[in-house]
């Protein structure tokens, strides 16, 4: 019989009043982080997709399923629609909290996971090392669907392990469960549910016969929590839209047929890419630490250490033959296992070396973490990072001043903001900002040409019309447009201009 009371009860008596001090003192560093400032850094294009669709998806059920349109699948989509219920008028704050959910998620399932292969103290030691570790910290304050697909990978390695070891059938429903949910938040979790075959790993011993017995009953159960994973994965062919997963795919991997092609194109690149976007965005010392980690666990237990170790080298050899784009958010689930090995590093060190190479890895976070929280601009991020989040088009600084300007034109007659830019750019961004309560409008154009200009003329007069550009730098002194005000980011690489329609009686292109 299910029994939480009991489940509670068993629960507590292995915590005593230190260890649930620890926890709560941790919980609340989450938050607290988490929290801070959470709209201060810019909104970022990718976020004012999602947090449109979501937007879309919550006032008219028959677009639930949106994201599909674009090839992304709807679980972001879905779990932002509480939060915009609760802020309607802070649709970025509702996006962000998302991830702030599903990062609190993670760290659960972190303490969880090392409580589980390890003790109480390795789990407290490794969640604290979650909620301060600058990649967790920097993706779960953010509206992508990274944080989310951290959190699944982190609960299917945990309950894959569980599986193996106990072999038992409520465990490997709720092994389906979350690799199901996981499947509606993005493809790479296909790739966490394979992993999982290599779980007998755990199981090697003497007994060859044993061995076999136990695997195949693993087998068994596998298939079972796989199937469960497909039928919930296949709730999104309501949508007529879900080939286009498969097909947004291939803009970021390669196709078998490229592969065969061209098998060692873009290896050498990644292998060398792919652990520097990691190392860096964990601050390099505790990514050190976790690779010193592994070699103290292959000495203590062989088998734990060999199934990480796959869970480590396999997708990084596949993802260097095949990723065509790479970002550090799509890497995040490395670094989770990374915090594993250094919170086992960690709880197995002497008082000295523990204030030691603690006091370098808190170091190391507070370089990025400081700045991430109270200084976006200065946050020392990877090139590729800095130029998406930072300096880049695609960095929303300004943004909330620009819709603050509207708003306050709007108070007097209706505001039309013609953007440059439509889908993921800059009329995203600013829709973001957009309050029910706003007599502003926002019209996106790709491109942004005077013919553009020339249609909106007829506006001009009953409304205020202004026209923003996030890409354009020369603007032809015959357009009917009038500067007002230009908004430069950090490090001047890129800038917003808006510019005001001009009423010109009788003008044509």
């Amino acid at each position: 019989m299910f029994d939480v009371v009991t489940i509670l009860k068993t629960t507590l008596k292995r915590f005593n009043n230190r260890d649930l001090l620890s926890i709560v003192g941790i919980g609340l560093i989450f938050f607290l982080t988490r929290l801070a400032n959470l709209t201060k850094f810019p909104v970022f294009t990718d976020e004012g997709i999602y947090i449109h669709w979501a937007r879309i998806a919550w006032h008219d059920a028959s677009w639930r399923f949106i994201s599909l349109t674009d090839g992304k699948q709807p679980l972001q989509t879905w779990g932002t629609i509480p939060f915009l219920k609760l802020f309607p008028d802070d649709s970025l704050l509702a996006g962000r909290l998302f991830s702030v959910s599903t990062g609190f998620v993670a760290a659960v399932g972190m303490f969880a996971l090392l409580y589980y292969l390890f003790n109480k103290r390795t789990a407290i030691i490794g969640t604290l090392l979650y909620v301060l570790t600058p990649y967790f910290l920097f993706y779960d304050r953010l509206a992508l669907a990274d944080s989310a697909v951290n959190g699944v990978f982190i609960w299917i390695f945990l309950f894959s392990a569980w599986l193996v070891r106990s072999q038992r059938l409520d465990v490997s429903l709720l092994f389906g469960l979350v690799a199901g949910i996981g499947l509606l938040a993005k493809s790479s979790v296909q790739l966490f549910v394979g992993l999982s075959l290599f779980a007998p790993v755990l199981l090697i011993e003497k007994n060859i016969k044993t061995f076999l017995q136990k695997s195949i009953n693993y087998g068994f159960l596998f298939v079972l929590s796989t199937g469960m994973a497909i039928v919930i994965y296949n709730v999104q062919r309501l949508s007529p839209f879900l080939h286009y997963v498969s097909q947004k795919n291939t803009t970021f991997i390669l196709t078998f047929a490229e592969l065969k092609a061209h098998p060692f194109d873009l290896l050498l690149h990644n292998l060398y890419t792919l652990p520097y976007y990691v190392a860096s965005e964990m601050g390099y010392v505790a990514a050190v630490a976790g690779v010193i980690g592994l070699i103290l666990l292959f000495k203590k237990n062989w088998r734990l250490a060999s199934y990480i170790t796959l869970w480590i080298v396999i997708p990084y050899i596949l993802l260097s033959l095949v990723s065509k784009v790479v970002f550090p958010r799509y890497l995040i689930f490395f670094a989770s296992m990374l915090t594993v090995l250094t919170a086992y590093l960690l709880a197995s060190l002497k008082k000295t070396h523990l204030l030691l190479v603690s006091a370098a890895i808190l170091i190391s976070f507070a370089y990025i973490n400081i700045p991430l929280l109270f200084n976006p601009s200065a946050t020392p991020l990877p090139p590729v990072d800095r130029g998406q989040y930072i300096v880049g088009v695609t960095a929303g600084w300004h943004v909330d001043d620009i819709m603050q300007f509207a708003r306050e034109k709007g108070q007097d007659k209706h505001v039309i903001l013609m953007a440059e830019g439509n889908f993921g750019l800059i009329a995203d961004m600013l829709d973001v900002h957009l309050r029910p309560s706003d007599n502003v409008s926002i019209k996106g154009y790709w491109p942004l040409e005077e013919k553009s200009l020339t249609e909106n003329q007829p506006l001009v007069g009953e409304n205020d019309v202004y026209v923003v550009f996030p890409h354009r730098t020369e603007f032809p002194p015959q357009w009917p447009i009038e500067l007002v005000k230009k908004y430069e980011k950090p490090e001047g690489q890129s800038a917003f201009y808006l510019y005001k329609l001009k009423e010109v009686e009788n003008y044509t292109q």
